[in-house]
Order: C-alpha cells, then structure tokens, then sequence
C-alpha cells in the first residue's frame, strides 16, 4: 500500500514544481473554464486558479491518502458492497479492508495525475497567443484513458466480491 502513497506524494512534488515553473509565466486573469471548441468562457484570477488547483488535488488525493485511514474507523454498516454480511464478515472483513484501501489508493493515484495533466493543459492554453484550449486531442486522449482506468478500476471491484459460494 506504500507505492500508491509515494506516486501522490511525488506527484504532489511534480504539481508544486510545475506551479513554480508556470505561475510567474501566466497573465494575471487566466482562462478557468474552456467550451467544447476549447474557446475560453470562465476566467479567474491567476492566484485564486491556482488555490482551485491545489483544492482539487488535495480532494483527488484523498482517495490514496485519507480514505484508507477513514476505512479503519468507518461503521461497516455505511459500506456499500454486494454480499455485504459474508464479506464484512469477522472471517472476510481484514482481507476485504485491505484490498478496499489499496484499491482506493490506486484510485487517487489516477486521479490526481488526470488532474494535473488537465491543469497542464490549461496553463499550455492560457500561454498560447489566442488562448485557446487548441490541444483538445490530449485532453480527449487523457479523458479516454481515464475512463478505460476507471472501467478496470471498477471491474476488478465487482471480480473481488462475488457472490458466496
């Protein structure tokens, strides 16, 4: 369970880097929010975007960071799993624990990268003469990718919790 913490933790590293990089490049009112073109229609202050991008990696995150912990102090009545008796179970609920705390991890960890390749991409945006979102095939691409990581996410969730036999 160690890995999926260290990848948030270095991708914290890599955001903090990247915010260091762009943040004194961008202008100071910045295109927040792009249409389907990748036309601009929301801005925002540059310093509050880059609270916003901060927010949304600490919530992203805390799929890999703070819901193992709240997993261990959580009622197993506000679980929501099939077959909930047999695999919460005092012979089933330490294996089933453990496997929802490193799957849960591995979520963050794919979420918080799809979040800082997305702010990526805005502050590539907001750099480019016109300030268009003009590389809608990345996002796209990232969109596709996290929603093919989210579909094995939740297969290999339903493939672990049968039905008793």
């Amino acid at each position: 369970m160690k890995l999926p913490l260290y990848i948030v933790l270095f991708l914290f590293g890599l955001a903090i880097a990247q915010s260091i990089y762009f943040y004194p490049l961008l202008p100071d009112i910045v295109g927040s929010h792009f249409d389907a073109a990748g036309k601009v229609n929301g801005t925002s202050s540059k310093f509050i975007y880059f609270i916003l991008y901060f927010v949304t990696l600490a919530i992203t995150s805390s799929f890999a960071l703070g819901l193992p912990l709240l997993l261990q102090h959580l009622p197993t009545s506000l679980i929501n799993l099939p077959y909930r008796e047999y695999w919460l179970s005092s012979d089933h609920i330490e294996e089933t624990l453990s496997f929802f705390k490193i799957h849960f991890s591995w979520f963050g960890v794919g979420t918080t990268l799809l979040i800082i390749a997305i702010f990526h991409l805005t502050f590539l945006a907001n750099l480019s003469p016109n300030k268009d979102f003009n590389i809608t095939i990345p996002f796209w691409a990232l969109l596709g990718a996290f929603i093919l990581f989210v579909i094995w996410w939740t297969v290999t969730l339903i493939k672990r919790f049968p039905k008793p036999s």
